[in-house]
């Protein structure tokens, strides 16, 4: 039969039908197996060229090529648990008045004896006020822990004789002394343990930025990967103690400066690792000696006779022409005053201040203030040296006070005062007119004669040792003998002087302010090969997924530094610097898991290294910028010394990372991506950590520790 049109026609929409059906048919199988939105993302859309498939149906891989990574990174690394002092170590507090001796008080009771008035034992221990009891010391290098088990009766003895002896027998039995027990004098104030007062001097992780950068190659199977870490460099730390500002306490405890406490008793409590037992037992002056409890603690740690502060020297001439009258030097009226100003400044009930009797106050601490300086004039050259920052602060706060009320009087409306509006220069001046009293309380004018010459004489009869032991011998016994062959032996005929050890007292170490900072940074480089395993291409629904294998070399550093200053105490500023450099290098191994979504990725990623660590440690430190040996109210034997230091160890230190991103690709070559990075590092070392706090030449401490690392970071990666 003929062809006609119609057979003709039908014939050539069969063919059309059947080419359209070849191509389509990879396409269809794709949309059955991904779903339709990952073809269309995948397919080209040039319907007119030949089409690549794999075996599988797959069209070619479009990962193969260069890659490049940028990433910030917003990281904090956990600050260890940092103990300011030798951890764990609990010493006595300082003892204000010690306990009398046995054989000052058997001493004292046979004096009393002799007193016409006192007829019984009875009578003479309560004249006395002395009591006896059995003490029991569980630890015979502290007192904190010594127990009082019971009074010792002292009812069936009669003399003292028999006292005596009875409490000779008992300290000298064998089974007392190895129990620990013995008989004191009663009544003493027990010491309590000091311990450190920053246990915990880094409590904060500090997050900081850094960057991390990757690049590298893959045919779609293989390639090789660099990624490098740049920092982050984290800080934490902090300052504490009651340094630095006005002590909750009458203004006269406010020392030179504003960072002294309570008269350089300070508040920050350090126990340090020490030579030897004896390293912090000095003679100490806080009473007017001989009157003991009378009067108190006078003075601290801050008063000695060193380099500067409270100066005293014996006999220097004082000129106190234009002083007349003048028995001590002070400037209380002034203080006095600038409390009345300061009440007088603040906002009355229904009145603004009063200007009038604001100048008036003014000018009482004016004149005080000249007066000081007159006295202050009339010291040698070389004695008024100490005065002399103290006064130019004094200076400063009060001309400023002045220019200050000048100004607010001549605003309008002329005349008056806002309320509170002198508070700051109040302030400044109170702290430096109370140093200045301090100071000028140190100096004792005494008149030479009824004549009045005007020549006055400086004198220091307080600047004696506190005679702890209750000898009569503040730090000294005087040996005397008839030196002029008189017969009489005259309080002046010296011929030795005997240190009196029984004085010596233990100090304790606090500080004013201590600062403490930690510095860590964490640097990486790594090179590995890389193995891509894709699932994607498998002809079932959801396996559109990726694996990467891994496995190279890595170079981890991590730096940890350690910083610390006191300031104040009997030593005066101490500073330790330890910088600690873990330097991490071993093989790597890595997995990486992907999920294709898209245009989304959802990637975990895990790291392991088996580390060989050499550590660096590095130390600075410098131990008691005012320890003078020697010196009242400091050590006798603590001087200042710096010390520099260093040493190698070597570690295995493991590393794990994980890392979990989302990425969407913006287009064929660019993806931006953010995500969460942790790092794990064990056996590491730290710098507070492995800083010893032993004196003077501080040292390290094999103390390992673990870090970790963690925190966001976002970036952009590029393909080629």
């Amino acid at each position: 039969m003929s062809a006609t049109p119609y057979h003709i026609l039908l014939a050539h929409v069969v063919r059309a039908f059947v080419a359209l059906a070849a191509v389509a048919t990879p396409s269809a199988c794709l949309a059955q197996a991904y779903g339709a939105r990952d073809v269309a993302y995948h397919h080209d859309l040039r319907w007119f060229e030949p089409i690549e498939l794999d075996l599988d149906g797959q069209m070619p891989r479009k990962d193969a090529g260069y890659f490049a990574s940028i990433e910030k990174t917003f990281w904090g690394t956990l600050s260890d648990r940092v103990e300011i002092g030798d951890e764990g170590l609990l010493v006595d507090s300082e003892t204000m008045y010690q306990p009398a001796t046995i054989d000052l008080a058997i001493t004292a009771l046979e004096q009393n004896s002799s007193l016409g008035h006192i007829d019984s034992l009875s009578e003479n221990l309560s004249y006395s006020g002395l009591s006896f009891a059995v003490i029991q010391a569980n630890d015979p290098s502290v007192q904190y822990d010594d127990i009082e088990v019971m009074p010792f009766d002292t009812s069936g003895f009669v003399t003292v004789a028999q006292l005596q002896a009875e409490i000779n027998t008992f300290n000298t039995n064998p089974a007392n002394i190895a129990a620990g027990l013995s008989v004191k004098v009663d009544g003493a104030i027990q010491p309590y343990a000091v311990r450190n007062s920053i246990l915990d001097a880094m409590p904060d992780a500090g997050f900081s930025w850094g960057e991390r950068y990757e690049f590298g190659f893959s045919d779609g199977e293989n390639g090789w990967m660099v990624g490098i870490i740049d920092g982050p460099e984290t800080e934490a730390g902090g300052t504490w103690g009651a340094g630095g500002g006005q002590p909750l306490q009458d203004p006269d405890y406010i020392g030179p400066n504003a960072d002294t406490f309570a008269l350089g008793f300070g508040s920050v409590a350090v126990n340090f690792r020490l030579p030897n037992e004896d390293f912090l037992k000095g003679f100490r002056d806080y009473q007017n000696n001989n009157n003991g409890a009378a009067e108190g603690t006078v003075y601290g740690p801050l008063l000695y006779v060193g380099n500067y502060g409270a100066n005293f020297d014996d006999n220097d001439p004082f000129n106190t022409d234009n002083a007349a009258g003048l028995i001590t030097a002070n400037v209380d009226q002034g203080l006095l005053a600038l409390g009345r100003f300061d009440e007088a400044q603040t906002d009355p009930p229904n009145a603004n201040p009063d200007v009038v009797l604001l100048d008036a106050l003014i000018n009482v601490i004016v004149g005080d203030v000249q007066n000081a300086l007159t006295t202050i004039n009339g010291l040698e050259d070389e004695d008024q040296v100490g005065f002399v920052p103290t006064v130019n602060d004094v200076l400063a706060d009060l001309a400023a006070l002045q220019a200050q009320f000048t100004t607010l009087q001549n605003d309008p409306p002329p005349g008056e005062i806002p309320p509170n509006m002198l508070d700051t220069q109040i302030d400044n001046l109170t702290v430096s007119l109370t140093a200045l009293d301090l100071l000028l309380s140190t100096i004792v004018l005494e008149e030479e004669g009824d004549g009045g010459d005007g020549e006055n004489t400086a004198i220091d009869a307080d600047r004696l040792a506190d005679d702890i032991d209750g000898d009569g011998n503040p730090g000294v016994v005087r040996v005397l003998a008839d030196i002029d062959g008189d017969g009489v032996i005259n309080p002046d005929e010296v011929i030795a002087l005997l240190t009196d050890f029984g004085d010596l007292t233990t100090f304790n170490v606090f500080f004013d302010t201590v600062t403490a900072r930690t510095r860590t940074k964490m640097d990486s480089v790594e090179l590995v090969k890389t193995l891509d395993i894709d699932t994607g291409h498998k002809m079932e629904r959801g396996r559109n997924q990726a694996l990467r294998l891994s496995y190279g070399v890595r170079f981890m550093d991590i730096e940890d530094e350690f910083f610390m200053q006191g300031e104040g105490s009997i030593f005066g500023r101490t500073t330790v610097n330890t910088d600690v450099e873990n330097q991490i290098l071993g093989p790597q191994l890595g997995l990486r898991w992907t999920q294709h979504d898209g245009a989304w990725d959802w990637i975990l990623d895990a790291r392991g290294m088996l580390g060989y660590n050499i550590v660096d440690f590095d130390q600075y430190g410098l131990f008691g910028e005012e320890a003078i040996p020697g010196a009242l109210n400091r050590s006798a034997s603590a001087r200042t010394t710096a010390s520099v230091q260093g040493k190698t160890m070597h570690e295995f230190s493991p590393i794990g990372e994980l890392r979990a991103e989302l990425r969407y690709r913006l287009s064929k070559s660019i993806s931006v991506k953010a995500g969460y990075t942790a790092h794990y590092v064990g056996n590491v070392h730290r710098g507070g950590n492995s800083t010893d706090f032993a004196v003077p030449y501080f040292g390290f401490k094999e103390d390992r520790t673990d870090l970790f690392t963690n925190g966001l970071n976002f970036g952009v990666e590029f393909k080629h």
